[in-house]
C-alpha cells in the first residue's frame, strides 16, 4: 500500500493510496477524531458495515469497502470512485430545475437568495433509503457521486448506525412518499440474512437491534420519515 497523499478537506485522516495500480481511500483507526455520541475507534467499522448492508441487500450502493492493515494500522480501505456531484446543487430560486425536490433555503456570503435542491432521480431515491436504515448522521451533498454510467453511490459512512436517532440529510425530498414495493421487498429479506452476516462483528448488539427496528419500521409503514425534532435534520456544511 502506497500512500499518495492525504484528503485535506476530510475531518479524519483520510489518506488516498495505490495498492498494484488501483486507487483507495484510507481511513486508519488511529486517525480518527474522538466524538462525543459514538464509540471511540468504531468509524472504520461502521464505513465497512455500510458496504456489507448495500451489498446484502443488492444495492451496489456504497464501493467496495474492507477492513485492512496498513501503514497507519487497521482502518477502512474504500475503492476510490470517479464521480461527480450531479444530482444536489445550490440554485437561485428560480433556477431550480423542474422536478428537483426544494430543501433549503438560505443566503450567501454576498446577501443572494440560494436553494438546496436534489434530483427526483429514483436511484437518489433509494440512496436516502438506504441512510434512514443506516441512521446516517452525516449525508452531505459532496458525499453522493454520480458515476459516469449514471449509477449513484454514497461515500463516508463514518457517523452511521448509532442505536439513537441521528438521521441527518440533504435527501429529504421523499418525506412521506410511498417506498417503491421492491425496495420493500429487498427490506424484508434482509431481516433474515442480518443475524449471520459480517454486520455483527462491526456494530454493537445495541446497533444491530436498532439496525432491525429501523429497517421493520419502514416495512411496516412503507413511507419515507419526516425528519425528527430532536436533531438536525440537514447536515452543515451541506457540502
Amino acid at each position: 500500500m502506497q500512500i499518495l497523499g492525504r484528503l485535506e478537506n476530510a475531518s479524519n485522516n483520510t489518506l488516498l493510496v495505490d495498492i498494484a495500480g488501483v486507487h483507495y481511500v484510507y481511513k486508519p483507526i488511529s486517525g480518527e477524531r474522538p466524538l462525543w455520541d459514538f464509540p471511540e475507534g468504531t468509524l472504520a467499522k461502521r464505513e465497512v458495515a455500510a458496504f456489507v448492508l448495500s451489498e446484502l441487500l443488492g444495492w451496489n450502493i456504497v464501493p467496495q469497502t474492507t477492513l485492512e492493515i496498513g501503514p497507519e494500522g487497521e482502518g477502512s480501505l474504500q475503492l476510490w470512485v470517479e464521480g461527480a456531484i450531479d444530482d444536489v446543487d445550490l440554485f437561485s430560486p428560480t433556477d431550480i430545475p423542474h422536478g428537483w425536490h426544494h430543501i433549503l433555503s438560505g443566503v450567501d456570503e454576498s446577501g443572494q437568495q440560494i436553494v438546496l435542491a436534489h434530483s427526483a432521480n429514483p436511484l437518489l431515491a433509494k440512496l436516502a433509503l438506504f441512510d434512514v436504515i443506516i441512521n446516517n448522521a452525516d449525508r452531505k451533498a459532496g458525499h453522493i457521486l454520480t458515476l459516469k454510467s449514471g449509477h449513484i453511490v454514497g461515500i463516508d459512512h463514518g457517523v452511521a448506525f448509532h442505536a439513537e436517532t441521528k438521521l441527518r440529510t440533504v435527501l429529504w425530498g421523499w418525506i412521506n412518499a410511498l417506498v417503491e414495493p421492491e425496495l420493500i421487498s429487498d427490506l424484508t429479506s434482509v431481516l433474515l440474512k442480518i443475524p449471520s452476516s459480517s454486520l455483527v462483528e462491526l456494530l454493537s448488539d445495541e446497533e444491530i437491534s436498532a439496525l432491525i427496528d429501523r429497517i421493520k419500521e419502514v416495512v411496516h409503514r412503507g413511507v419515507y420519515p419526516e425528519p425528527s425534532a430532536e436533531w438536525p435534520a440537514v447536515p452543515w456544511p451541506v457540502f
